[in-house]
């Protein structure tokens, strides 16, 4: 297989738990959740780890690639969202529904999700298609005549400007969707016969706060960061066969990274001595102990906790000391060397990469050609093959304008070779916005994202190599 890259995926979340809150403001402190019902017996991996796709709270496109299909979200103006499947084979999208007759705008149909499917994680496990929904980031917890009285009420005296030319039926209908989705608890929806069936599966527990990632084929593993500050992280696996959570011990302020094979690669502060509680004794004396603190990274085995060191580096002075980490894949760590800051130039910036297995470390771009330039999707949302298969594409994102992503490239690691990617989407709602690449299939294509409009997004298939030297002889991916 040639080696590519796929961007815009659940590096995302990766990039999310390690960039953090910003250096100058304390993180905020999680809410209290239902104590674990039990301990790390049952969190032995069944298979090899990988990656779930992420909801729009991470990426505006992500979604989850099987290398034969690819899944995502489509999100209605009416309050809804629908699991949607691209089939690489024949370039056709549909709604993942075979429901005879359905009409796709209610929980009728398996593919239909309410709200706007921010807090939705895509992934299968062989036929079946599952969607971890977790509590909302925007959880209401009152009942539905509070949240009429607090939200909808006034919107249906004055409706918002995007939803000028509704009916008061169809707000209202939006917001019964849009409190469905945050009031709800943590659950998983199974969907099987390619759209035929959908189960729900409630949690155990409540979830509350609780980062989910990754799959080993029987259950989803996530943490929770302890309260107070600096207490022991919490592990959590759902299992995929009847909402069972069990837990397993992390140390303190650990965080979940990424995961490969049967091991999850983790992250925690090192100091000399014990770390205070800012909530108590203040940020600046938390902030004065990590001035000399390291950030171990590790592997973990949720089943027995054992750890092996991956590496340590000093710790950057932020919530968790991870600014600079972008994501794992296939075995190398992918890093931003921020370098001098002070000198205030994008020449002191750098990217480079870790392989675990030589401890070598390896600079893969200095200088940044360009100051805009931000390290793309490394982490990859997938089955286990997928991660192995994007191989040394690194994709690299950046703008010369106001209006967003206008510049791309595509870094051949191994090689060095930057591919400018010249493509630009049509359309208007992005202006410049250069093609996104979402996907590579198996048999070595990208699926792109190459239009944006009112009508909603466009899709193509071409050949990986020819598209990375400039051509737009695209298969279109046509509904179904």
């Amino acid at each position: 297989m040639r080696p590519f890259v796929s961007s815009f995926l659940a590096g995302a979340l990766a990039l999310t738990l390690a960039a953090c809150a910003p250096q100058a403001d304390p993180p905020a402190e999680p809410a209290p959740t239902v104590a674990p019902e039990t301990a790390a017996t049952e969190a032995a991996p069944t298979g090899n780890f990988y990656t779930i796709g992420q909801g729009g709270n991470y990426d505006f496109n992500a979604g989850f690639n099987t290398g034969d299909c690819w899944y995502f979200l489509d999100y209605h103006h009416l309050g809804y969202a629908l699991i949607m499947k691209i089939d690489f084979a024949t370039a056709t999208r549909q709604v993942f529904c075979r429901v005879p007759g359905c009409t796709h705008d209610s929980d009728a149909c398996p593919a239909w999700l309410p709200g706007n499917g921010r807090d939705v994680q895509l992934f299968t496990v062989g036929d079946t298609v599952y969607a971890y929904h977790g509590v909302s980031t925007m959880n209401y917890r009152g009942s539905w005549e509070e949240y009429y009285a607090e939200v909808v009420a006034p919107r249906l005296e004055e409706p918002p400007e995007n939803m000028a030319g509704l009916t008061k039926e169809q707000i209202l209908g939006y917001y019964r969707n849009r409190y469905a989705e945050v009031s709800a608890p943590a659950g998983v929806y199974v969907i099987q016969g390619d759209g035929a069936t959908r189960q729900n599966l409630s949690t155990s527990q409540d979830l509350r706060n609780v980062l989910v990632g990754w799959c080993d084929g029987t259950a989803l593993y996530g943490y929770q960061l302890s309260t107070p500050a600096v207490g022991n992280s919490t592990g959590y696996r759902i299992s995929l066969t009847d909402g069972s959570v069990t837990t397993f011990p992390m140390q303190q302020q650990e965080q979940i990274l990424g995961a490969q094979g049967n091991r999850l690669l983790t992250s925690h502060t090192v100091t000399e001595v014990p770390l205070p509680d800012y909530n108590t004794e203040g940020w600046d004396t938390y902030q004065a102990v990590l001035q000399s603190a390291t950030v171990e990274y590790d592997w973990l085995d949720p089943a027995t906790g054992a750890r092996s060191k991956v590496l340590t580096l000093p710790h950057d002075g932020s919530s968790f000391g991870t600014t600079g980490f972008y994501g794992l894949r296939d075995g190398k760590l992918y890093f931003e060397d921020l370098g001098d800051q002070a000198e205030g130039n994008s020449q002191y910036r750098a990217f480079c990469s870790y392989d675990v297995a030589t401890s070598q470390w390896k600079e893969l771009l200095r200088p940044l050609p360009d100051r805009s330039m931000q390290m793309g999707a490394v982490t990859i949302a997938g089955l286990p093959h997928i991660a192995a298969q994007q191989g040394t594409g690194l994709w690299i994102t950046g703008s010369d304008n106001v209006y967003g992503q206008n510049l791309a490239w595509m870094l051949d690691t191994q090689s060095g070779v930057l591919f400018p990617v010249q493509q630009i989407m049509t359309g208007n709602v992005y202006h410049d916005w250069a093609v996104t690449c979402l996907a590579l299939t198996d048999d070595g294509r990208f699926l792109l994202q190459t239009g944006e409009d009112a009508q909603g997004s466009s899709y193509a298939l071409i050949d990986a190599e020819a598209f990375l030297q400039g051509s737009t002889d695209y298969t279109p991916v046509t509904a179904e």
